[in-house]
């Protein structure tokens, strides 16, 4: 068998699919893979340490809303990127196609399509995306994060609800003095977890800036902040110690996650349908602050799923400016009653063995 799985530019398709590839080879690791991608995103960096895979990249681009100029712009480079994808089905032959989503898996999911392969498609969020809804109708099978997202398939030949891929570290790793010393970590504090996806978010680190004092304050925790851009970490990092705050540390993007959350009491994020996965499977109590740049909100909405399970406290970016972020925080990860309290129903909605069960629906079509 021959997979090619196609989709990237954020973490939120690459890291599903990260966890399907480790499924596969689990069960067979003869099978061949190839991964089809942004030349600019994270599965540019990240698949190097995936030897195995061959990796595609595509003169791929997003479309914005209300930017003609970077539309206009997008749309020539998919002209671009349908080329390309031509030459990397010849090149590679795939005997399956994997779509995770996102503007660089249309082109090889088009060529799956006309050329009659076996294709696949996978919605990580509750608001479907628009590339996976306009090919929901001609590809073989369509693979859901949530039951809720089916509405947005009415013409789907095939719908299965899989869950979202976790890579096997998140349940794996433990709470340990080691690492605590990693990340430079005191393991006798509460430990703040704060990120923003895979490209960091200004918002949140200006948020935890401004209060750095009212941190610094508080002994019995510390935060781990992920800023996600590495001039912007120097410059946080002087200003913490000129101001004498030992109690944030900065990381400018963490490769491994999954320690992370380990020694996370407290998770604050933006609302992303991977982060939101990994949330869930480890049964972290957060804070989400979803992004209202994401397209359809679905960012909102992904959280508004958790919120109405009581296993999250979710904070509109628009009331920001209005609600002290820092004091919500503050007030959270130091009751453990609320903390177990977002654990437990969190816990209630885990999904295991999503990996799985994609895998299982591929050996089907195949």
């Amino acid at each position: 068998m021959r997979i090619m799985i196609a989709g990237g530019g954020t973490g939120g398709h690459l890291y599903p699919a990260l966890a399907l590839i480790d499924e596969i080879w689990q069960q067979d690791d003869q099978i061949k893979i190839a991964y089809v991608g942004t030349r600019r995103g994270l599965e540019a960096r990240l698949l190097s340490h995936y030897r195995k895979v061959k990796f595609f990249p595509l003169h791929a681009r997003g479309l914005a809303r209300g930017d003609i100029i970077q539309n206009i712009t997008a749309l020539f480079f998919l002209v671009v990127a349908v080329i390309e994808a031509a030459v990397v089905m010849a090149r590679f032959r795939p005997t399956v196609i994997v779509g995770m989503g996102g503007y660089s898996s249309f082109p090889v999911l088009a060529w799956g399509v006309i050329l009659r392969i076996e294709t696949l498609i996978h919605e990580q969020n509750i608001v479907a995306g628009l590339t996976n809804r306009l090919l929901s109708p001609f590809v073989n099978k369509v693979l859901l994060s949530y039951n809720e997202t089916k509405r947005y398939f009415p013409t789907a030949k095939e719908i299965v609800v899989t869950g979202n891929p976790i890579r096997e570290d998140f349940f794996l790793s433990q709470r340990t003095d080691l690492i605590y010393q990693q990340f430079g970590l005191n393991p006798n504090r509460k430990t703040i977890l704060v990120f923003g996806g895979s490209h960091g978010s200004q918002l949140l680190t200006e948020q935890i800036i401004r209060a750095k004092e009212r941190f610094g304050a508080c002994r019995q925790v510390q935060v781990l902040l992920v800023i996600g851009n590495a001039q912007r970490q120097v410059d946080i990092t002087t200003d913490l110690a000129a101001a004498g705050v030992e109690n944030i540390t900065t990381q400018t993007y963490i490769d491994n996650m999954a320690q992370a959350f380990a020694i996370a009491d407290l998770v604050v994020s933006r609302a992303g349908a991977t982060s939101l996965a990994e949330i869930i499977a480890c049964g972290k109590p957060a804070i989400l602050i979803p992004w209202t740049g994401a397209a359809a909100n679905h960012q909102l909405e992904n959280a508004r799923y958790l919120d109405a399970q009581e296993a999250c406290v979710l904070v509109n970016e628009e009331r920001l400016k209005e609600d002290d972020l820092a004091s919500l925080i503050l007030t959270t990860v130091t009751s453990d009653k609320r903390l177990n309290q977002l654990s437990a129903n969190l816990r209630r909605l885990g999904r295991r063995g999503a990996a799985t069960q994609m895998w299982n629906e591929i050996k089907v079509v195949n």
